[in-house]
């Protein structure tokens, strides 16, 4: 189906398709392919961090987690949890080891909109439950920052 993604929520997303709003459960959606169309000035400005070239992104449950770390993919997504009203972006600054792992999360980098101590420490596990692709050459040593928008 051809159509334009309103809004995600509480695990469902509505979905205009031809002019009407669908209701879809994410459980029972396989994928959605967005292409870049008109930009809508209004979330773009809310956008508090413009991507960077070779920043990706991975779906973390409900929620889009964006990362940048040189030529590493992530192999298992962050467990990100919210159990307050709270909102705000997280820009967590990470050491990852050649193995993937995340050895160092620092949150509050550069970019976050909250100074809330509890999305911190939530943003602070999910990037410490991220594993990376294994990379037998890489640097023993490799920075990069995740960004979780709660």
């Amino acid at each position: 189906m051809n159509g334009k993604v309103q809004s995600l929520n509480n695990g469902v997303v509505n979905f205009d398709f031809k002019g009407n709003i669908m209701k879809l459960n994410v459980a029972d959606v396989t994928s959605i392919v967005f292409s870049e169309s008109s930009v809508n000035t209004k979330a773009a400005a809310a956008e508090p961090v413009k991507k960077e070239p070779g920043e990706k992104q991975v779906m973390a449950g409900s929620y889009l987690v964006r990362y940048k770390v040189a030529d590493r993919t992530v192999s298992r997504p962050p467990r990100v949890d919210n159990l307050t009203q709270e909102k705000g972006t997280v820009v967590v600054d990470i050491s990852i080891d050649k193995y993937g792992h995340v050895m160092k999360a620092i949150p509050g980098g550069k970019g976050s909109t909250t100074t809330s101590e509890y999305l911190l420490t939530k943003a602070k596990q999910a990037a410490e439950s991220t594993q990376f692709d294994n990379v037998p050459t890489a640097p023993l040593e490799q920075k990069g920052y995740i960004i979780i928008a709660f």
